[in-house]
């Protein structure tokens, strides 16, 4: 049996007004009011129906909360920050041919920040696609080859399982690369490793090692687009940038000697093995470069720095990306949700705007490209619910929420959308929601909600906060699916009882 929702009763003629999620032609709803309508209040009595009215297992509901104040009895709540372990991942990729793949996770990602923070210039973005598609490629991930597309991560772990010891994947022939930054072998493991907390600057240039594949992380785009720049800066391949970065490593280590012995009043301080180290690490570095130099033959082989334009181009991508870090929410982690709870709580009151913004639209497509891979069902199986949702969703068709409105219903899913006014979504997303509830709403949007919506103003004007509302429902094979319906609403209490007595 599927869920219902009793909204109160019918003014005309007593009979109770059921969203029946059997009969309607979807199970998307829309709950429009202004400040203190009541909005809150109907979302946490739909969700109590949802919950009592399904039989068996109800349908996972994933509240975003934008206010931190849609607090549902045992719901598994994970508050997220900054200040997060966990987060989500905005290059993670579906498997599906026509949703899935590295090239849809890119464009979506480039679309989403022009569309939430529009700092990105032209240059720019072709720079961050190429500098995505060759992350993914280090990844093992192709587009042409959609068999790459298939990633368990459930099943991916660092390999080893030491905690003190971060295992790297370093290719046999560049362990010497790898062991002046700190790298040591592991007989055991057959293994090279480093200690966690030393995993920085050269070192980043090889992966951590683990069990399974996985798709890649901000991070790993911000360590490969930070190498790409000092190659392109310097105009070196990444031999001779490692050979720089050891030069770096041991003049800063003989400084700091140096500055010790100063403040020991020591002014005849000499290391003449450590001079002598980083005199030979000078000429690695300058034998390095000129071997880079020498092995150019046709040109080509600068074609893979070109893809990255200017080195200046190059740095504001890497400044984007190190912003996008910043903020908090971009982790590989996945949030630990109960998951035998039926209501996953996003509490995002610590994200300003453009934070929640990235979060909700990212998290969306995560969560649609789940359900594509779980394939189609009649069964209900989730819902996605948003306060304040005009927020996320506008004009573009390709924006996840008119996707979702569109085509989610086929994968056993449905949208629960809160706003101010039905004059805040776009036209086809108002015409995709099969229950549409309309609390009191702002004078200033009577006329254009009664013209958008096809209701009578009067309606609208007759509207009495907490006590009526106007419902419309889209019910399969009814002829009457455009009328609205004046309905008193029920309190909470009331609505339980109805919902049993009609279920």
């Amino acid at each position: 049996m599927q869920p219902k929702i009793v909204w109160g009763t019918n003014a005309r003629d007593r009979q109770p007004v059921i969203s029946d999620f059997a009969t309607l032609v979807n199970g998307h709803i829309q709950i429009t009011g202004g400040s203190g309508a009541g909005k809150t209040h109907q979302l946490r009595a739909a969700i109590s129906q949802i919950i009592a009215t399904s039989n068996g297992r109800p349908p996972t509901m994933h509240v975003f909360d934008i206010h931190g104040d849609i607090d549902i009895p045992g719901a598994s709540t994970v508050r997220f920050s900054e200040q997060s372990e966990y987060g989500l991942n905005p290059l993670r990729i579906g498997s599906d041919p026509h949703y899935g793949g590295p090239r849809k996770a890119i464009s979506t990602l480039i679309k989403t920040l022009d569309k939430v923070t529009r700092q990105l210039g032209d240059k720019q973005r072709a720079c961050l696609r190429n500098i995505l598609q060759d992350v993914y490629a280090q990844h093992g991930i192709y587009q042409n080859d959609p068999s790459t597309w298939v990633i368990d991560e459930s099943a991916s772990r660092l390999y080893g399982g030491d905690t003190h010891r971060l295992y790297l994947d370093v290719p046999i022939n560049e362990k010497d690369d790898a062991k002046p930054f700190g790298a040591r072998w592991d007989g055991d493991a057959k293994c090279w490793w480093i200690g966690v907390d030393d995993y920085k600057g050269g070192i980043t240039r090889w992966k951590p090692k683990t069990t399974g594949r996985t798709c890649p992380s901000l991070e790993d785009a911000l360590i490969f687009a930070r190498r790409k720049y000092l190659e392109s800066y310097l105009g070196a391949d990444k031999k001779a940038i490692t050979q720089l970065e050891l030069v770096n490593r041991a003049a800063m280590n003989l400084r700091r000697k140096t500055l010790a012995s100063l403040r020991t009043s020591n002014t005849e301080f000499r290391d003449e093995e450590a001079e002598a180290e980083l005199d030979k690490l000078r000429q690695r570095a300058i034998d390095q470069y000129k071997d880079a130099v020498l092995s150019v033959r046709t040109g080509d082989e600068l074609e893979d720095i070109g893809k990255y334009d200017a080195p200046d181009v190059l740095r504001g991508v890497i400044d984007r990306l190190e912003t996008l870090l910043l903020i908090g929410i971009f982790k590989p982690k996945r949030p630990p949700f109960d998951p035998s709870a039926p209501v996953w709580r996003y509490d995002l009151k610590a994200l300003d705007l453009e934070e929640r913004k990235l979060f909700v639209l990212f998290h969306l497509r995560d969560l649609f490209l789940k359900a594509i891979e779980e394939g189609e069902s009649s069964d209900l199986k989730a819902i996605y619910i948003l306060d304040e949702a005009h927020a996320f969703v506008d004009e573009d068709e390709d924006n996840i929420l008119n996707t979702m409105a569109r085509e989610v219903r086929k994968f056993g899913r449905s949208l629960i959308c809160a706003s101010q006014s039905p004059t805040h979504f776009p036209e086809d997303f108002n015409a995709a929601m099969a229950t549409k509830v309309i609390l009191r709403i702002d004078e200033t949007y009577w006329a254009t909600a009664a013209r958008k919506m096809l209701c009578p103003v009067e309606s609208l004007k007759a509207i009495v906060p907490h006590q009526t509302a106007l419902v419309q429902r889209k019910e399969k094979g009814s002829k009457n699916s455009s009328e609205w319906a004046r309905v008193y609403l029920n309190q909470q209490t009331e609505a339980r009882r109805m919902t049993e007595e009609f279920a």
